[in-house]
């Protein structure tokens, strides 16, 4: 894990923030760049492949997505979302109707959708993730704007990016037994393990300051710690597959968006669901 790295989760986490305290416009803006960068890389990846997947249906969809998530009202949210993710299916199929008998044109659709649940759907977690006060739903007071806003997706955040570092830096050290060598032949498990030891204790830490009791902190800590791990997996399967190193070079030796992101795509909506059945009244 290069410099680079850190320089870019410096200058990452604080912009996300800002912009998530921010909210409105300005949050949306920039998970919707987030978005679509990580779908490009994605898109191009597939198109370099012969695939013809259809890029700005995806976009469009992703951008419906993300605006339902940052401005639906709460009440109707989620039937909005389910449309979303029916139209994410429909779309990129009736996309088909003028090719019909061209080959390929299943697995095209396929694909497009494959960017949308992988990417934007989890993403609009990220949106959602700073509609939730932990404090009020603990204790029916909220602690103040900026724990409102930012406090839930603080604690994803850091438990995921401190989780990658902890798992490079031990598996850099003392790693001795792969965890998956012919998908991603440079995690151990030691590393794994420290990845999520460090996730448990991440959330813990920061859940107690956003206000999330620490049994909270505990049980959602375990769930991250995997879920950071299985995410950067499933990026691998498809990099593998697609015969990537990287998805590309938009963050210099660190690699693209998707690099960045890998974890946060399972953390998020895993971190949004434990939040709403068991933190909630």
């Amino acid at each position: 894990m290069s410099p680079w790295y850190y320089l870019v989760v410096l200058i990452e986490l604080p912009l996300l923030l800002a912009l998530a305290y921010a909210g409105g416009w300005w949050f949306y803006a920039l998970i919707a760049f987030i978005t679509l960068m990580g779908m490009g890389e994605l898109y191009s990846a597939l198109m370099a492949r012969k695939a013809r997947p259809e890029a700005g249906v995806g976009y469009l969809l992703a951008l419906l997505m993300l605006a339902v998530a940052q401005f639906a009202r709460p009440e109707l949210r989620s039937e909005a979302m389910i449309a979303c993710i029916f139209a994410a299916v429909a779309a990129p199929l009736a996309a088909q109707f003028t090719a019909t008998g061209v080959p390929g044109r299943l697995r095209d659709a396929a694909l497009t959708t494959l960017g949308v649940l992988y990417i934007a759907l989890p993403m609009s977690f990220v949106l959602l993730l700073c509609h939730f006060d932990i404090a009020e739903a603990v204790t029916g007071d909220s602690d103040g704007p900026f724990k409102a806003r930012v406090g839930a997706l603080l604690m994803v955040a850091a438990a995921v990016w401190l989780s990658d570092t902890a798992a490079w830096g031990i598996g850099h050290l003392w790693g001795r037994t792969k965890l998956a060598p012919r998908l991603s032949p440079r995690k151990s498990v030691e590393g794994a393990v420290a990845g999520w030891l460090m996730a448990v204790v991440t959330t813990i830490g920061v859940g107690a300051w956003a206000g999330l009791p620490v049994m909270h902190g505990l049980g959602l800590g375990v769930l991250l710690g995997l879920a950071a791990q299985v995410g950067d997996l499933a990026e691998s399967v498809i990099k593998r597959d697609l015969g990537l190193g990287d998805f590309g070079t938009l963050l210099g030796p660190h690699g693209g968006m998707l690099d960045t992101f890998d974890g946060m795509l399972f953390a998020a909506p895993i971190a949004w669901l434990y939040l709403w059945f068991f933190v909630l009244p």
